[in-house]
């Protein structure tokens, strides 16, 4: 007679009846959950995202040139202060702060559920003093300058083709630039990733892209030049990727009659 062998079970994990029958399917799963919800509810999960939404707007406001804007967090609420260097940039900080994303294991996230700023106006200028006329390029210049601050034109990744999305920005700039007189330059500029030819090429096609559009919105096309300067001109550094976000932009410079 051929004998089969019988596995015995084991005592604590397998018994009939089961000891501790709960345990194992139930109890185990639920003190995970619950060592979740304590740490989603305690000092250090509110550290934790009160460090990311602090980190992760500072570098945003500062990519776009509101290294100026003071920042206080509080759990996901913000606050800005500072002094405007130019009537309306309270505005566009705040406005920059609202749209800033966080990063997380599951994406990219708004940062913040709610913006509030404390803002003084510009200080005027020492009494007595006689501040020098602003001549019709320097205007225009600051004029542009405004429009494009904390926002910038967007295009679909490797490619000249303007998103949608920067319709109402483009909107704007025509508005300011057929105020304007003289020529108005288009700047397109690169981060360093891709080769320099792929570089050049994408940095003249998206100048001229813009400048189509201007056109497409009533801007004189005489009025308009494009010129693609590729990762010439970086104005930040190309081993970030904040860095790189603003080296991909595009420019605008009045140029003076002669």
């Amino acid at each position: 007679m051929q004998s089969v062998a019988v596995p015995r079970p084991h005592p604590l994990i397998r018994r009939d009846p089961p000891v501790w029958p709960f345990l194992w399917r139930g109890l185990l799963p639920l003190a995970v959950l619950a060592i979740v919800a304590v740490f989603g509810l305690g000092p250090a999960a509110s550290e934790w995202i009160e460090g990311s939404v602090q980190r992760d707007t500072r570098a945003q406001l500062n990519a776009a040139g509101f290294s100026w804007v003071g920042l206080t967090v509080s759990g996901q609420e913000v606050t800005l202060s500072g002094e405007e260097p130019a009537a309306g940039a309270g505005e566009r900080a705040l406005a920059l702060a609202e749209a800033a994303r966080c990063r997380t294991w599951l994406g990219a996230y708004r940062c913040v559920t709610h913006v509030s700023g404390r803002f003084t106006a510009p200080a005027p200028p020492a009494s007595g003093a006689l501040a020098a006329p602003e001549s019709p390029v320097q205007a225009c210049n600051r004029s542009l300058a405004g429009a494009l601050a904390g926002h910038q034109v967007e295009f679909a990744a490797g490619s000249a083709a303007v998103d949608p999305g920067s319709a109402p920005l483009l909107d704007r700039l025509a508005q300011e630039v057929r105020r304007c007189e003289g020529i108005i330059r288009i700047e397109g500029h690169t981060d360093t990733v891709g080769r320099g030819a792929f570089n050049r090429n994408l940095s003249q096609a998206r100048a001229a892209a813009v400048r189509d559009a201007l056109i497409a919105r009533g801007v004189p096309a005489e009025q308009l030049r494009a010129q693609g300067y590729a990762a010439r001109r970086p104005v930040a550094d190309n081993g970030t990727d904040v860095g790189r976000a603003r080296n991909r932009r595009i420019e605008f410079h009045a140029l003076p009659a002669s």
